[in-house]
């Protein structure tokens, strides 16, 4: 193992600057997510306990998911953000990089300030309950709008402090957001672990609070550290820095980013708030436990792939499209490894759900598992093209086929449901629409790479 161990450093020093950079990352990826297994692990049963009724705690996961949707309205910004710093680090453009971050922090903070004006005062005339189908009789009306108020919020809050994340990316220091996806996840933890269980009108407000200070606390604590390093230290928030062709420059990449993230977002994000609205909110919390099992392996290679967009667009930029191309098959080979291993997971999970939830265990639904291994497939697959295809910038798969599936799974989600009687329906209808990407996508990207190979030869 000491051996093994070795190799693996000296090769990390052996490599060139870029593949150094992504091994290192990719290995403080897998760092961190040994860390985010174990809390998620064990953040399931320790949410069960504390609200002990799963409508209550349905409720809690499809509200965060819904308010959540809110991050992707950025207009593309945080994306083309990203791109356009990689290509100005690269180059060494300071004041490129200053422009670009002040106008994207001014650009983002007027965004926030406009949803904010046009939502905040019309919360109170909105039938929350009818909107997220949950009994009065078991949250109040009073206690789930208090918690969309505070959620909402603290989203709001959230959405201007997170450019730092694309900064990071940019900078090729993407551990580090998952380090702090990690503090928030244990924060919230802890809270859960320790703290006194109360009505569920108490529980969904003090959640409420909890997360958006989990969130937004390690959010500020970066941002000052990131802007303390040499790399940022001459870039400060100056109103004379703001840039109105940067801005635009930002938004022309970044529109097609907008409608990617928007479009992805009904695809994956969307399912517990169909789940509540076509069948029960109490069936999110079966759906939570089948998709944090099976997306175990997708948010590992998720993770992984962090590193890899920014990488690739610098990559791109010096013409090294060999690299690119050696990269892409080395990925294809781990992504077909991740996807036999959703299979292989299958016969031992209902023994892994009684060890990790003990009484509250359910009893696992083999076909229910099948169709969850295929979604995880996919997603694996699709981390992997996305994350060549963002770095190089081309997104017309995505927008037709995301697209074209956003409009689709909606209807289909309530005809599976309908016709199958069982929530399942809408994983169906979501696997459905994203295979028409992992299918599409890897076509192009191979026109692409040999493109862009001839055109250096």
């Amino acid at each position: 193992m000491h051996i093994r161990l070795s190799e693996l450093i000296k090769k990390i020093k052996d490599s060139d600057n870029d593949t150094k950079n992504v091994l290192i990352n990719m290995f403080g990826a897998f760092s961190v997510k040994g860390g985010a297994l174990i809390v998620s692990l064990l953040a399931t049963p320790a949410y069960i306990r504390f609200f002990n009724d799963n409508s209550a705690l349905g409720l809690l996961y499809t509200l965060l998911s819904v308010i959540s949707w809110v991050l992707n309205f950025d207009l593309g910004i945080g994306n083309g953000l990203r791109n356009k710093l990689t290509v100005a680090f690269a180059k060494k453009d300071n004041d490129a990089i200053k422009k670009y971050i002040t106008s994207s922090y001014i650009s983002i903070g007027m965004v926030v300030l406009i949803i904010i004006l046009l939502s905040i005062f019309s919360f109170d005339f909105v039938s929350w309950n009818l909107i997220f189908n949950i009994d009065s009789e078991i949250v109040s009306y009073q206690a789930v709008l208090l918690s969309v108020k505070i959620v909402f919020s603290g989203i709001m809050l959230q959405f201007w402090l997170r450019i730092i994340s694309f900064i990071l990316y940019a900078l090729q220091l993407s551990s580090i957001n998952n380090v702090l996806s990690l503090i928030t996840s244990i924060l919230q933890l802890l809270y859960v672990s320790f703290a006194a269980s109360g009505t569920n009108d108490y529980n969904l407000v003090v959640m409420a609070v909890v997360h958006t200070l989990a969130v937004n606390v390690p959010l500020v604590v970066v941002t000052v550290v990131v802007f303390s390093m040499r790399r940022l230290k001459s870039v400060r928030l100056r109103l004379s820095d703001f840039s109105l062709y940067h801005t635009v420059d930002v938004l022309r990449l970044g529109g097609k980013f907008f409608f990617v993230q928007i479009a992805y977002m009904v695809l994956i994000n969307t399912n517990e708030y169909f789940i509540s609205l076509f069948s029960d909110s109490s069936y999110v919390v079966d759906y939570q436990i089948y998709y944090k099992l099976f997306t175990i392996i997708g948010t590992i290679v998720s993770l992984t792939l962090t590193p890899i967009w920014s990488a690739i667009t610098k990559a791109v930029v010096e013409k090294r499209i060999k690299w690119i191309n050696k990269l892409y098959k080395k990925l294809l080979l781990f992504g077909a490894v991740g996807c036999i291993f959703e299979f292989i997971l299958i016969p031992f999970l209902q023994f892994v759900i009684n060890i990790w939830l003990k009484e509250d265990a359910i009893v696992l639904d083999y076909t229910y598992a099948t169709v969850f291994a295929v979604f995880g497939s996919l997603i694996i697959l699709n981390s992997i093209f996305s994350s060549i295809a963002n770095g190089m910038g081309k997104l017309m798969p995505q927008l037709i086929c995301f697209g074209l599936g956003a409009i689709i799974k909606v209807p289909l989600a309530y005809l599976l449901v309908s016709h199958i009687g069982s929530w399942i329906g809408v994983i169906i209808a979501t696997v459905i629409t994203m295979a028409v990407y992992v299918i599409i996508q890897p076509i192009v990207l191979r026109q692409e790479i040999n493109r862009l190979g001839k055109s250096i030869e």
